[in-house]
């Protein structure tokens, strides 16, 4: 559905979201891993067999820094960047030169080049390579768990379940983390693939986000009163290619409840500048946007990057306190 202006203040426009019995239908389609998604690294380990040749086959193939592997009769073969179905036929093609209708396997044992990131109330935030097998309790397990602490003398879980998403591809998955942690729903309980994301927000911090199509896109620590046009001069104000039209995205990416607001109106004293509320995400557009869809493909980049960088500078305050 397209975008429609709506007044401020008013109810936001319909952001697409599927049916239950769609989300159910995709999660299930998710739990089926197509290997020959993932690209090969440099690094990553192979044995390769070759049908009726038992003198070629050679297990402990390793992918050089230059993306080539060695291998019997054919030499260096480019396949850094390749899935394992193109460089499977790749290496039997450059084998037929040899042998007649070459049937070559070529078995992963260990993908260096794959990793998930997962960032936010962790007890370790980071960039995690992905093993046999791995799903999202996985990586949640190996990040330590959710994070705890002290909050008006008790200890409370840190990580807002409603809030959590998990991006594939700069698009969010209908993983539901409150139903997998809580509830216990391991449909929701996914394999990962290379270049996942999954971001764990805060229960307890109050921020706002400002990306997009201004100088400094950043988060900023909510302040009672906070509004759209002080969060815009927070991060710089607009670039010289921003569209005066902006969103304000609230309730998090799984459930969004999205306004859309003329801020060349509240500039010229037509309109009351547009009150935020802790977690909201202000995205600034260089670009016309028409659909939900649209508007994830130009925010999902940006979040990260922002979200990473934050990561980033917690990790170097922790080493400074040392």
């Amino acid at each position: 559905e397209t975008i429609e202006a709506v007044p401020q203040f008013l109810e936001e426009f319909a952001t697409d979201q599927q049916e239950d019995k769609d989300k159910i239908k995709e999660l299930q389609k998710l739990q089926y891993v197509d290997t020959d998604i993932y690209h090969i690294s440099k690094g990553d380990r192979f044995n390769i067999y070759i049908y009726d040749e038992i003198d070629l086959n050679t297990e402990g193939v390793v992918v050089k820094p230059d993306g080539t592997i060695s291998f019997k009769l054919i030499g260096e073969v480019m396949v850094a960047g390749l899935t394992v179905a193109e460089a499977t036929s790749l290496i039997e093609k450059k084998l037929s030169e040899y042998i007649q209708y070459p049937k070559v396997s070529l078995i992963p044992y260990e993908l260096t080049g794959a990793s998930v990131t997962i960032v936010g109330k962790v007890v370790n935030s980071g960039v995690y390579e992905i093993k046999g097998g791995m799903r999202v309790v996985d990586v949640i397990a190996v990040a330590g768990g959710l994070s705890s602490g002290i909050f008006q003398n008790n200890t409370i879980e840190l990580a807002d379940l409603e809030r959590s998403y998990m991006i594939r591809n700069n698009r969010i998955l209908p993983v539901d983390f409150k139903e997998l942690i809580r509830e216990g729903n391991m449909l929701h309980n996914i394999p990962i693939l290379d270049g996942d994301y999954i971001y764990i927000p805060s229960s307890v911090n109050r921020e706002v986000y400002v990306l997009g199509a201004v100088e400094t896109p950043w988060h900023f620590l909510y302040k009672e009163s906070m509004t759209l046009m002080q969060v815009i001069t927070f991060a710089r104000g607009f670039t010289l290619d921003a569209k005066k039209e902006v969103l304000v995205i609230r309730g998090g990416m799984t459930h969004p409840r999205v306004f859309k607001i003329d801020t060349n109106k509240i500039l010229s004293g037509d309109e009351r500048d547009f009150p935020l509320k802790p977690n909201d995400i202000v995205y600034v557009p260089d670009s016309a946007i028409s659909t939900w869809n649209n508007v994830l493909e130009k925010i999902m980049p940006s979040l990260e990057a922002v979200q990473s960088g934050w990561m980033l500078n917690e990790i170097y305050q922790q080493i400074d306190g040392q």
